[in-house]
């Protein structure tokens, strides 16, 4: 006899419990418009995968980051795409990286370790950024989706 399907794997407990009913949800930005655009695995092979996905996650939601699509780079439907972004990135393989389609542009901002350091960078001092155009902060960089 065939062997059933195994249950899809249930959502983390820790990110059932970060979301809260009273939070308001905005509805996902139109396929293909303006976006942020996450590059996540549904299997992470590490915890650290999964710990900077979910961090990841947290960040634009504490920031009020709109219009932000996460794409599986594991669903077959999304290979396509997954193989553009990575052709772009020049990270294959690494989860999670960042994108940002303009016009149906799409460019590449960074992994982890990038959106982590443009988070920092919001702490300088405004005079040091000010003396320092060239800095990039997370403000900066994602103003197009800020409130």
């Amino acid at each position: 006899a065939p062997t059933p399907a195994p249950a899809p794997p249930a959502p983390p407990v820790a990110a059932m419990a970060s979301a809260s009913l009273s939070e308001t949800t905005t509805p996902p930005p139109p396929p293909g418009g303006d976006a942020v655009v996450v590059l996540v695995t549904s299997m992470p092979a590490t915890s650290i995968i999964e710990g900077a996905q979910g961090l990841l996650r947290n960040m634009f939601k504490g920031k009020k980051v709109s219009s932000v699509e996460e794409v599986d780079g594991l669903k077959p439907e999304n290979k396509e795409l997954r193989s553009q972004l990575f052709a772009l990135s020049q990270l294959r393989g690494q989860y999670p990286q960042v994108f940002i389609r303009t016009s149906g542009a799409l460019s590449f901002v960074g992994d982890f370790e990038k959106l982590t350091s443009l988070n920092d960078c919001e702490e300088l001092p405004a005079e040091m950024l000010e003396a320092n155009p060239q800095i990039e902060t997370f403000s900066k960089v994602f103003a197009a989706f800020l409130p």
